[in-house]
């Protein structure tokens, strides 16, 4: 009685096993609150190597911690606006925040709320980006596919493709790497408007706004993706619908970004800077047809031991090739979305190649420097694609067993995430790098002049010569005519001085690197009537790229005071995006309430 009564339990316990198991592998198929779970978890497995992760030690992550600690201290100082870090450039000032998109300096700052390093800051900011790219790639799959088990898939991919980890363990190009939270919003919004209910259109303002404010590149490209996917989708374009929401959305990113646009487009039309020059930025034709790659690095790379690599890795490659057997027995819903990321990713990866004819295209296509970065946009198609292979083969095998696909599913979801994984990323450090991150915030936090070798000098007016930079007195200097200067004092972005004896057409040159907003104030005293004049001078680009003044009278004694104020552009800029941003939430919050009255009556 007992054995019969014991061997019951044990089936009643085998069974609630089985019934448990079957739940959670259901759960981990279908469940969108566990599918989130797992994203995060996911993330935070691709973002362990940031923990011992030395960001100085890469390409670009010295810059970015300088533009970060640089922005911080503009904030604290009360400039406005906030383009320019006096201490930078050798203590002449430095655009650390003009030409380059704001979100990867005041996103990271947010984390200084909680931390005390700006390193910290930035490898914070970095899981984030990588979190919320995989949120919004599983809401671009969701919306496409109509598939929670895709979604899942794609966004596992998405978030651990070899380019994406080479862009931060390697290269930490933070704005390249922060605009992958941006391109599933971009297509998500777009499939919206064209193939579903219109009422996510708006995710093509979130996604342009983010762009912009992220990565110029990035956002130029994908414009042209975005362009080709329209193409596709050309009999929707008749909708005299869908063209007011593109406006909308247009005028939206416009007004939005005004803040960051529109100084950049002023120091374009009335300044002469490195950034904007193409042989000095390395992105003529001949250029990017140089620095193409070949089809043999994707699978072995052959860069020198601290360049790029560009390997898809063997998982990626496999999960890619998966089409070719299963083509035939994707669902016909999802045939021709799955045909234009195809396209997509061909034409990327053409891009990146020698083959590609970069040297007859046109100077505003070649802003892309490296034709390797195309790899972005080729992977994030390529997980489109391996996501929907992956679940056509789970389908394909289970045959509507729903057991067997609830385990093929979830082993697909642990082979993914061990075999993309970089857990242990062999870091490729430039040798002459040598310095912690801790030792090196420690010795650019201080306000002292940082030589203008210690940051990159795109934002430098063009030709400028770094050794007069480096030579050069931080004072006010007589380069042409009579003066004799004394008093002077100069404060961050704040100088004033007196002059005594001027000659007419004398030419002042200030210890401030020529940038637009700088303004100078003459108070000229006369001995006469023991009266004081207030003339305003005009700033101009001195012969050695420096802010200078021109005295036009004969002056006998004068104090000159000299701010950097902004220009009206840039004022009005900020603005705009101010009141829009205003006008938006407004719109928003009148439309939600809108609703809410219709939901009750209709109740």
């Amino acid at each position: 009685m007992h054995k019969q009564q014991r061997r019951k339990e044990n089936k009643n316990l085998k069974t609630k096993i089985k019934d448990s198991i079957k739940k959670v592998l259901k759960l981990i198929r279908e469940d969108s609150f566990v599918h989130y779970i797992i994203i995060i978890a996911v993330a935070l497995i691709a973002s362990i190597p940031l923990i011992n992760l030395r960001i100085f030690g890469t390409d670009d992550g010295f810059v970015h911690i300088l533009r970060i600690i640089g922005t911080d201290k503009i904030i604290k100082s009360g400039q406005f606006p906030p383009l320019i870090y006096s201490y930078f450039g050798n203590g002449f000032g430095y655009a650390v925040n003009m030409f380059y998109g704001p979100l990867v300096t005041y996103g990271p700052l947010i984390f200084k709320l909680f931390v005390t390093h700006y390193y910290i800051c930035a490898k914070l900011f970095t899981c984030a980006t990588i979190i919320i790219s995989g949120f919004t790639m599983y809401g671009m799959m969701k919306e496409i596919t109509k598939k929670k088990e895709i979604a899942l898939i794609g966004a596992l991919i998405y978030l651990l493709i070899p380019y994406r980890l080479e862009t931060i363990y390697n290269r930490f190009a933070i704005g390249e790497f922060s605009a992958y939270m941006f391109f599933p919003l971009l297509f998500q919004g777009l499939y919206n408007l064209l193939n579903g209910d219109g009422k996510k259109h708006y995710y093509i303002a979130i996604s342009g706004v983010g762009l912009i404010l992220t990565h110029t590149i990035s956002t130029e490209y994908s414009v042209l993706l975005a362009i080709l996917y329209m193409i596709l989708n050309i009999r929707k374009l008749k909708n005299i619908e869908v063209w007011k929401k593109i406006g909308i959305n247009l005028l939206i990113i416009i007004t939005l970004t005004a803040f960051y646009t529109m100084p950049i487009i002023e120091h374009k039309l009335f300044g002469n800077y490195t950034i904007f020059d193409s042989t000095s930025m390395r992105s003529l034709p001949s250029d990017l047809q140089n620095a193409s790659i070949s089809i043999t690095q994707l699978f072995k790379d052959t860069t020198e031991p601290e360049g790029v690599d560009f390997n898809l890795e063997i998982p990626l490659v496999l999960f890619a090739i998966l089409g070719i057997f299963v083509f035939k027995k994707i669902s016909e819903d999802l045939k021709p979305e799955y045909l234009k990321f195809l396209l997509i990713a061909v034409i990327s990866l053409y891009m990146t190649n020698k083959l590609f004819p970069w040297i007859i295209m046109p100077n505003v296509l070649t802003t892309l420097q490296f034709p390797w970065r195309m790899l972005a946009f080729f992977e994030f198609a390529l997980s489109v694609l391996c996501a929907i292979n992956i679940y056509t083969l789970i389908e394909m095998i289970a045959k509507n067993k729903e057991l067997l696909r609830n385990i093929l599913f979830t082993c697909f979801i642990v082979i993914i995430s061990i075999s993309m994984a970089k857990v242990n990323y062999n870091y490729k450090y430039e040798a002459k790098k040598t310095l912690s991150d801790e030792e090196f915030e420690k010795k650019r936090i201080v306000d002292e002049p940082l030589s203008i070798w210690s940051i990159n000098r795109e934002y430098l007016p063009l030709n400028m010569d770094k050794d007069y930079i480096e030579d050069r007195e931080n004072s006010t200097i007589v380069l042409q005519g009579q003066a004799e200067i004394s008093n002077e004092q100069k404060n961050g972005l704040n100088l004033e001085f007196d002059v005594e004896n001027v000659e007419e057409g004398t030419v002042l040159e200030l210890p401030y690197i020529y940038y637009l907003g700088y303004q100078a104030e003459i108070q000229e005293f006369s001995e006469s009537n023991d009266s004081i004049i207030e003339i305003k001078s005009k700033t101009f680009e001195s012969e050695n790229h420096f802010v200078a003044i021109k005295l036009g009278n004969n002056i006998q004694k004068a104090h000159i005071v000299v701010k950097y104020k902004g220009t009206i552009v840039e004022k009005v800029g900020y603005i705009i995006s101010g009141l829009s941003t205003v006008i938006i939430i407004v719109i928003c919050i009148i439309k939600k309430r809108k609703d809410k009255k219709n939901e009750g009556r209709k109740a």
